[in-house]
């Protein structure tokens, strides 16, 4: 399977390139090709990228390939990590994940047509960029959704299984549970369905109940108060009060904010944000069904239609069909509103 980075000079689409090569996901004889904006800044580093790239892993590089013109690009696999990305510092307005849209729509646009003008009709597309619905959205619009995925929510429960091993004082692995919704501030924790090896049911939902303070409808509230108050620190250079700030929060408030803070700490997050990538690249390239959470398009589903964050089973053809999870009510609910606001959104920059 061919593996096309669109963005690759980026800080998560070099990660994630650097990635590729290290862990030796490609042969020698299968192609990473490089997909540059030749009137951007990448138009000349991508060759230095490449070069450099054949330094560090000659022995064990595949065949490397720069495109500069879209309408040139074969891949089976599409990962999409271009556009702009918030700013790294607080200021009055802080730029946030909607504010990107103006700015990457027509990036999406741009390549989700040539795509459906001179593809082969069979890629895979990842977005890694934000905002994730929107470029999900844009791509889905013109490919089909079963071939176009989003990393959003997948990073997102990753994030939501860590914290609440982080407080059983276990393994992410022992933990199975889903963040859904927006990748943003629309996301939904389902603990209705958390559910960890090794402990009895009893014993587990006690530990849900400590965890989980606040109701469903009660969450959003409890996120808004948290940035509100990191803001303050993060404009004070409070770093490391922001921190402990985070860790005494609830697991899911945590999978919301903890980035925040990470993002403008100077850190970003693009070691975390290329890893999951890794980890879902290496799924779909096995070959094998996988049930996993990601931002598709859906055709009715949990009554909605529209770009979000859901569980689905994924294969080396992309989704091969959403697995409608039982929610309580109130998930449900919350996973519905956070789709229609999701959809304004989009709508927006896009009529």
């Amino acid at each position: 399977m061919n593996i096309a980075v669109i963005g690759p000079c980026g800080a998560v689409g070099r990660q994630i390139v650097e990635q590729i090569v290290v862990e030796r996901l490609l042969q020698c004889d299968q192609r990473l090709s490089l997909v540059a904006n030749p009137e951007g800044a990448s138009g000349s580093s991508v060759y230095g990228l490449a070069s450099d790239l054949h330094d560090a892993y000659n022995e064990i590089c595949p065949q490397i390939e720069i495109v500069t013109d879209p309408a040139k690009l074969r891949s089976d696999l599409i990962v999409v990590a271009a556009g702009a990305t918030a700013r790294s510092t607080l200021d009055q307005t802080p730029m946030t994940r909607d504010g990107l849209a103006a700015v990457n729509e027509p990036v999406f646009r741009h390549y989700a047509d040539s795509l459906a003008a001179t593809g082969t009709g069979h890629e895979i597309v990842l977005c890694v960029s934000n905002p994730n619905e929107l470029a999900v959205h844009v791509f889905a619009r013109t490919l089909g959704r079963h071939r176009v995925i989003g990393m959003g929510s997948y990073l997102d429960s990753l994030r939501f299984r860590r914290e609440i091993a982080r407080d059983l004082g276990i393994r992410r692995q022992a933990v199975h549970a889903f963040m859904v919704g927006e990748h943003g501030s629309g996301m939904v924790p389902l603990w209705s369905g958390v559910h960890v090896y090794g402990i009895a049911p009893e014993d587990l939902k006690a530990a849900v109940r400590r965890m989980h303070p606040h109701g469903v409808d009660e969450y959003p509230g409890a996120v808004s108060r948290a940035f509100t108050q990191l803001s303050t620190l993060i404009r004070a250079g409070r770093m490391a009060e922001a921190y402990e700030t985070v860790d005494a929060l609830p697991p899911d408030v945590r999978v919301a904010v903890g980035p925040f803070v990470t993002h403008y700490s100077g850190a970003k997050t693009v070691i975390a944000t290329a890893r999951a990538t890794m980890e879902f690249i290496r799924t779909i390239t096995q070959g094998a069904d996988a049930l996993v959470c990601g931002q598709i398009t859906l055709d009715g589903t949990y009554g909605i239609h529209g770009t979000v964050g859901v569980p689905f089973v994924v294969g080396n053809r992309g989704v091969d069909r959403v697995f409608e999870i039982p929610l309580d009510a109130g998930e449900l609910e919350s996973l519905q509103q956070s789709a229609l606001a999701i959809g304004e959104k989009i709508l927006r920059f896009t009529t």
